[in-house]
């Protein structure tokens, strides 16, 4: 990679993840109309570093917007009398703002530039700047406009520039001479990197540089985390001016910028060698409006202080920042990683349980493969724990779709988040945003009633959504419901009806099965299709997204008080536990977590219906049997009951009886997609969710639990 990609690299996750984090205290506060002095200086900090890598990088439309909302927060430190009509104009423009950037740096991602139009932003955070430093006296201006309909004149107040560094006019000779030593924060990663990102935004602003380590274009991360990164510049700008710039670094641990006598620069700029550094000038800088660097770093110019031995320097810099408990891992590593366990876990399956092997009866083999058997489950337990992440940052970001939607629709709505830090295969949780986004649309648009409905009816005129998360065993449960109207078991049931998706009568239709008809694709209960719903696709594609996970979904309701819809989905997608069944010659995989029990069925508890369909009695309850040999058409099974076995798996949907010729053993499967060319032409099979491969180099197909339960494929 080189050094160009690395930038952009660091550039998008860094950014990412603070605009992440600064939408989460906005979205946090905005219900109070006010933030913290804290969480204002946090705010400062961020579009601070926002500002300094983008213009590092460049993106002079992102430094310039950045900029401009940093100047509004320096206000906001240093006032305390904000007028309350302003706060709701900062939230709504601050959020704008993280929506542009977002989209200017998903296209530095792909590799475009971040040409999105930012004029209009920065029109509007220069009205907004003006009002919160000239307030309209209450009596006059009782009442202030939203941001969009904020009127600009036609000749806009001209924009307040904070003494930010700007590009000096060239002197045919330099003027100042500075030594600058630079330590990045311990940990922070491509250190060489950083080093030759800082030169390159002192660009414009020196007559001549030079720096140690001299070549930056190869690795010397270790030199510089031990010696930290050294400037010599001759230039005509003022200390205070190279000292802002250079505070602007990202991950910048500590700085010291010198001024020093010509004699103390190296060849490259004085032609002489280096000699003693003098004693610096003192000089006071002036106080400006974006003042946050002074609070952040030292002061521009420092006496130097007694040198110390090299040794003692290094130890210093390694030691200031304490112990790094994290390393950043590029997520394909990871992957790769998982697959290889995947690998190992087969390749010590088809070893320990080949047929000439297993035969022998070696007693000393048998308790080393039980050894190699117990690191492997290690060595897959601390992979999957490198892949788990908490749910908490899909979680957060349906705030912002609660509060845009909520908004439009008029609605007074609060999310609760419940079980944020359950933990999930971090594969998992990239397939969960669409369906918790399409279940939220549905819960404010369908569910939650407006607030004269809610009164009308009794309610708090305040509509809840709830959103919890919470381990099952080896599953995940996520529950997303809301207070509002339910669902109208008799109008689904007659909207079903019309569309041909039933030929039961009313009386024969479960409750259950009722609410399961949000499901079908193209149903809808809205008459007019709106903004948000009323085509009738969403929950179907929920539906399908979910069981492509392995998971399922349900659907619980009372008319009148509320929705609630539970998604079970498995905690990984790689490896299962899962018990190997016979029928004929083929072998399939049940899922551990699906299976209650295996019995030998008697007679007289069978019963069969007159169209041919199989139950058994268990304990007084009456369950369905499904004959995989017929399910599958497999020829050479047994088909005598007192043959075979029964398998008793349960899902929340139900519990169905499965009929195989006998257990094989339980069985670790790495779970493996069919084959591209079978979903390419057959679509999705119907009971079948992935396959593995046996010890003896076989492919079996892994049964789904919930199609044998009740859950058909939609």
């Amino acid at each position: 990679m080189s050094a160009v990609d690395s930038m952009v690299e660091i550039y998008v996750f860094e950014n990412m993840q603070l605009l992440e984090q600064l939408e989460v205290t906005l979205l946090d506060n905005e219900k109070q109309a006010a933030l913290s002095k804290a969480q204002i200086d946090e705010i400062f900090r961020v579009m601070h570093t926002i500002k300094g890598s983008s213009a590092m990088m460049g993106y002079d439309g992102l430094a310039k917007l950045s900029h401009k909302i940093e100047d509004i927060f320096a206000v906001l430190r240093q006032r305390e009398d904000i007028p309350k009509q302003a706060w709701a104009l900062i939230f709504d423009l601050v959020l704008e703002c993280i929506d542009f950037f977002k989209v200017e740096i998903t296209k530095v991602q792909d590799g475009l530039l971040p040409d999105g139009s930012h004029e209009p932003l920065i029109a509007r955070a220069i009205e907004l700047d003006g009002f919160i430093a000239n307030p309209p006296k209450e009596e006059e201006a009782p009442h202030v406009e939203p941001p969009a309909q904020i009127i600009m004149p036609d000749d806009p107040k001209p924009e307040k520039i904070a003494p930010a560094v700007q590009a000096p006019q060239k002197a045919t000779q330099a003027q100042h001479y500075y030594m600058a030593q630079i330590h990045f924060e311990p940990g922070c990663s491509m250190e060489s990197v950083r080093a030759f990102a800082v030169v390159n935004s002192l660009e414009g602003m020196y007559e001549k540089i030079a720096h140690e380590p001299e070549d930056l274009g190869v690795n010397c991360d270790e030199e510089i985390i031990a010696n930290g990164l050294t400037l010599y510049i001759a230039s005509n700008v003022y200390g205070e001016e190279l000292e802002k710039k250079l505070g602007e670094t990202m991950f910048l641990q500590r700085m010291e910028l010198i001024e020093c006598d010509i004699s103390a620069m190296p060849p490259s700029i004085s032609g002489e060698l280096p000699s003693a550094v003098v004693q610096p000038k003192k000089e006071e800088p002036e106080q400006t409006q974006s003042a946050g660097i002074e609070e952040q770093y030292p002061p521009v110019i420092k006496q130097q202080e007694e040198t110390a031995p090299a040794e003692q320097k290094r130890e210093a810099n390694r030691g200031s920042g304490g112990v790094q408990n994290f390393l950043s891992v590029n997520v394909g590593k990871v992957d790769k990683l998982m697959d290889l366990v995947g690998e190992i876990v087969t390749t010590e399956s088809m070893v320990t349980k080949h047929p000439d092997i297993v035969e022998l009866k070696l007693e000393s083999f048998d308790k080393q493969s039980r050894r190699l058997r117990q690191l492997t489950d290690e060595l897959q337990d601390i992979v999957m724990s490198i892949r788990m992440v908490p749910i908490s940052s899909t979680f957060r970001k349906m705030q912002r779709l609660v509060r845009d939607m909520a908004r439009k629709t008029g609605k007074e709505v609060e999310l609760v988040l419940l079980g944020e830090q359950t933990e999930v295969d971090k594969n998992v949780i990239e397939h969960l945003s669409d369906p918790l986004m399409h279940m939220i649309r549905n819960s404010m648009d369908h569910g939650l009633e407006t607030p004269q409905e809610r009164l009308a009816a009794g309610k708090a005129p305040a509509g809840t959504i709830t959103l919890e998360a919470r381990n099952t065993g080896g599953d995940v449960l996520i529950i997303i419901s809301d207070d509002g109207r339910g669902l109208d078991r008799d109008k689904l049931i007659k909207k079903a009806q019309e569309k041909g998706l039933t030929t039961k009568s009313e009386a024969d239709i479960s409750d259950r099965e009722a609410y399961r008809f949000i499901m079908q694709p193209g149903f809808s209960t809205r008459d007019a299709v709106t903004e948000f719903s009323g085509r009738g696709v969403g929950m179907d594609v929920v539906c399908s997204n979910v069981e492509r996970m392995g998971g399922s979904v349900s659907v619980d309701s009372e008319l009148g008080c509320g929705t609630s819809f539970m998604l079970n989905i498995p905690l990984t997608l790689a490896i299962i536990d899962g018990m190997e069944v016979k029928v004929g010659q083929e072998h399939y995989i049940i899922p551990i977590l699906n299976m209650r029990e295996s019995f030998e069925p008697r007679l007289y508890d069978i019963i069969i219906e007159p169209d041919g369909t199989e139950s058994i009695l268990i304990r007084g309850k009456c369950i369905r049997i499904e004959r995989l040999h017929r399910l599958f058409d497999v020829e050479g099974a047994k088909t005598d009951f007192y043959d075979g076995i029964m398998v008793l798996i349960e899902s929340e949907f139900g519990s169905t009886c499965l009929f195989v010729d006998k257990i094989v053993g339980e069985q670790q499967a790495v779970v493996k997609p069919l084959p591209l060319y079978l979903t390419r032409n057959m679509g999705r099979l119907a009971y079948i969710s992935g396959c593995t491969i046996l010890g003896n180099g076989s492919i079996s197909l892994i049964l789904d639990a919930n199609h044998f339960t009740g859950v058909k494929p939609v």
